[in-house]
């Protein structure tokens, strides 16, 4: 695949890395902070922005892993990407649940060998097994992923089933019982999940043809005012709950996957050349993504606190604090071969 084709994905997994700190850095507070106020709007509102960037993580690998050029057999899919996903799930985990060990939230090295063991440890590397399980089907569905009608009608049934009925049954409209019933009885494993992102990624990247301005402006504001129902909503259930709701907070629901589709879109025709140093950026945001919440975890101890200022400029301002300071060792790490490889 050619570098200058590819270098608006590079851009767009940096942009995918720095929501998911921002997620994570609003999350951090978003609940201590009461609920109806400005700050706690605003901060809603990064909190459900910052939900576009798994699925943005997501379709970035389908278009590049499902591309027909890309050459991964069995055994370098499966030993190699798969392998090295499994090792650094518990690579991770043992080093997030040793660190909770000395921080005093685990009793025993036995709890933290069987807390690792089961998978469970810190929140953010559920993304690890997810993209296992993509690349395992990967090899299933690359021959169906060159058929341009074949994927229309496979994210058709993804977004009827996967999106727009889960997103609909959240809320009351007549026959809603009905329709909650009937579709909790189908078998539609297939269409749920972010297997319908990897493949819309991948059809967006190959087939899609180059739009005009008009039309990308259009598609921008439909981005907004999908994100925009996103926020209205979630801060209006916050505030007839009285604690924070997530009601449409979510990657798997319609509003998120209208303005992901739309930024993935837009990234597509941005004019991003290909460099040294946005490849570089690119190939360090994994490790970014794993290190971060413990740099969060050691601001925290040290007093840093996202409402030392406005919410409009601490939020930005911290995610790029966290990105900068993960960045060192991740870049540091990058230069031992075996390490950058396995963990």
């Amino acid at each position: 695949m050619q570098r200058e084709k590819t270098a608006y994905l590079d851009f767009l997994r940096v942009a995918a890395c720095l929501m998911v700190i921002c997620g994570h850095v609003t999350a951090s507070f978003l609940e201590e902070v009461p609920v109806g106020s400005f700050t706690f709007a605003v901060m809603d509102a990064f909190d459900c922005f910052s939900v576009l960037g798994v699925p943005l993580f997501v379709m970035i690998s389908g278009a590049l892993m499902l591309a027909e050029d890309y050459k991964a057999g069995f055994k370098k899919l499966y030993l190699g990407k798969i392998g090295r996903l499994v090792v650094l799930y518990f690579f991770w985990l043992l080093l997030y649940n040793t660190v909770n060990y000395f921080a005093g939230d685990l009793e025993t090295p036995k709890e933290v060998v069987l807390k690792t063991l089961m998978g469970e440890g810190m929140y953010h590397l559920w993304f690890l097994p997810v993209m296992a399980a993509l690349y395992l089907v990967t090899p299933f569905i690359r021959g169906f992923a060159q058929d341009r009608d074949k994927c229309l009608w496979f994210l058709g049934l993804y977004f009827l089933l996967g999106i727009l009925i889960p997103t609909a049954v959240l809320f009351d409209f007549p026959y809603r019982t009905i329709v909650q019933s009937l579709y909790s009885q189908i078998e539609n494993y297939m269409f749920v999940g972010y297997l319908g992102y990897f493949v819309l990624g991948h059809v967006l990247h190959e087939f899609l043809p180059q739009l005009k301005g008009g039309v990308l402006l259009a598609l921008g504001a439909a981005g907004l005012v999908s994100l925009g129902i996103e926020i209205h909503v979630c801060n209006v259930y916050s505030v007839r709950e009285g604690r924070l709701s997530v009601i449409l907070n979510n990657p798997l629901l319609l509003t998120a996957f209208v303005s992901t589709t739309v930024l993935f879109i837009l990234g597509r025709h941005l004019p991003v050349r290909g460099s040294r140093m946005l490849r570089q950026l690119s190939g360090y945001t994994l490790g970014i993504y794993l290190l971060h919440p413990l740099m969060l975890t050691v601001a925290r101890h040290l007093g840093w606190n996202t409402l030392f200022a406005p919410p409009f400029l601490s939020i930005p301002l911290s995610v790029a604090l966290i990105a900068a300071v993960t960045f060192v060792p991740v870049c540091l790490l990058h230069r031992i071969p075996g390490v950058r490889k396995w963990i």
